[in-house]
């Protein structure tokens, strides 16, 4: 496994319906020019504003099987053998062979861990605000018979203890003399966890902010908070509530950790960063006492690295 960003990935395999971007009413979340803000004690004025879109590939290392050029892993093969081919290596020529491939293409119970992107620092006198979304995947289940994943060399299907593996794109010869057909029956993505800044985590629960609170034999939760998947955030209409500021220096940079917790394996395994750029500047206290002497200044208050965790809180009011 690796958890690089690598060269030979899909991106945007299943499309994304008309009017994606940034969602209905997303201008409406954005900073405009001549906004001041509060970030921290230090207030800021929004010089100038422009849309910023980045992509964040999260691979893993398959070994594969092969015959006459197509793969033909048992677990991959009901995705169709010519468009796992594809994936796994776009720019082959008709010379794809068994072994190792390094792609998008993440497995079931794939865990990137936290990984740290570098190039998402902005430079001094910037600040982004980004909102991260995921792609879907569609969810096939066999309607004659029930079944969301098929042993191919079993008509009808097979359950999962018998060697299953999920259902896929294709209408397989023995579904096919079993009368059997394939159904969308919903969506999959990968979860997405984030810590902004690294070692923060954000959307957590106070008490369980990394998915476990500590023995089960008292209640605890095991690999439930903090996550979003497509539903909360989809590509197609990201959910502003999840955005994300990001201030010059390394120290302020986010985390972000990709798991596929589903049967089927993620085909498209990354991450969209939507938003926007802001040039800013900092007012000095002369210049905010300058403003205020004309009139009333209405700011808007950001918060760059969310809410603190029950670890970072302190003072009397706890008490």
């Amino acid at each position: 496994m690796t958890n690089v960003n690598q060269t030979k990935r899909p991106g945007n395999l299943f499309g994304t319906p008309f009017g994606a971007g940034f969602g209905n009413n997303g201008i409406e979340y954005a900073l405009k020019p001549g906004f001041i803000v509060k970030a921290r004690n230090n207030f800021y004025v929004i010089e100038a504003r422009e849309a910023l879109t980045v992509d964040l590939f999260f691979s893993q290392t398959h070994t594969i099987t092969a015959s006459g050029n197509l793969v033909t892993n048992a677990n991959m093969v009901p995705y169709g053998d010519k468009s796992m081919t594809a994936l796994l290596d776009p720019d082959n020529g008709g010379t794809f062979t068994a072994g190792d491939y390094t792609n998008s293409v993440l497995s079931p119970s794939y865990d990137s861990g936290y990984i740290k992107f570098d190039d998402l620092e902005p430079s001094f006198g910037h600040l982004y605000q980004l909102c991260p979304t995921l792609p879907f995947q569609p969810k096939f289940l066999d309607t004659n018979h029930g079944e969301f994943l098929i042993n191919q060399s079993a008509a009808g299907g097979s359950i999962p203890s018998a060697g299953g593996v999920p259902m896929g794109f294709t209408v397989t010869a023995p579904l096919s003399n079993a009368t059997g057909s394939m159904e969308p029956v919903g969506t999959v993505s990968a979860k997405l966890y984030i810590k902004h800044p690294v070692g923060s985590p954000i959307n957590v629960l106070d008490q369980a902010p990394e998915g476990d609170s500590g023995s089960a034999s008292v209640g605890s939760l095991l690999g439930l908070s903090g996550f979003l998947d497509y539903t909360q955030s989809p590509i197609e209409n990201p959910n502003w509530n999840y955005s994300l500021f990001i201030e010059h220096g390394e120290n302020n940079l986010p985390s972000f950790r990709l798991c596929n917790d589903s049967e089927e394996f993620i085909l498209d395994g990354r991450v969209r960063l939507t938003g926007w750029k802001y040039s800013i500047a900092e007012l000095s206290m002369s210049q905010l006492s300058d403003l205020q002497s004309k009139g009333k200044v209405t700011y808007a208050i950001i918060n760059p690295q969310g809410i603190p965790t029950s670890s970072s809180l302190s003072g009397p009011f706890l008490r």
